[in-house]
């Protein structure tokens, strides 16, 4: 069996399905390694996409010339945007640590975060984007706020259906 150099995989013969099975295994686990603590920014999130819609279109040769929206590539490979599984990863390993053993390092330094000291100033000038502001951004349509989603995530079932519900999973 002849192996194809990288570049010609997604002109070869193989099927569309398995074309996008070697682009979920292999190329978006390294898009995404480390995402969970991503603070993402509008910009970061459109450019995301776009190169996760510039595979898909590769993967499905779709040329630049025709007019076929990103939701009918969606659609067609049944992918995600990428902008939302870094929000369901980043969810998720909220969950993973508000149930955690309040001994463990990480544990100890969100709950020091969500109760900052009483003498406590926010600098002068625009709030840096935390990455606690981006649960909080990204629980926001659901109506809550840290502090509840702390306590909501403390239950893996209720948790569970607040991450799917979030990100339309």
């Amino acid at each position: 069996m002849e192996i194809l150099p990288a570049q010609n995989i997604w002109r070869s013969h193989i099927l569309t399905d398995t074309k996008v099975h070697l682009y979920r295994t292999y190329i978006l686990p390294v898009l995404l390694n480390g995402c969970e603590t991503w603070t993402v920014s509008k910009t970061l999130a459109k450019r995301l996409d776009a190169f996760n819609t510039w595979c898909l279109r590769k993967i499905l040769r779709i040329l630049y010339t025709r007019h076929t929206t990103n939701d009918t590539v969606r659609s067609i490979t049944g992918c995600l945007p990428v902008s939302e599984k870094v929000k369901s990863f980043r969810l998720r390993f909220f969950g993973y640590l508000a149930r955690s053993a309040p001994e463990e390092d990480h544990h100890r330094v969100i709950t020091a975060v969500l109760r900052p000291p009483s003498d406590w100033r926010r600098p002068v000038g625009r709030p840096r984007s935390t990455w606690l502001r981006a649960i909080d951004k990204d629980v926001q349509p659901q109506n809550f706020g840290v502090h509840t989603t702390w306590r909501k995530a403390k239950d893996r079932d209720a948790w569970h259906q607040v991450v799917s519900t979030a990100t339309l999973c």
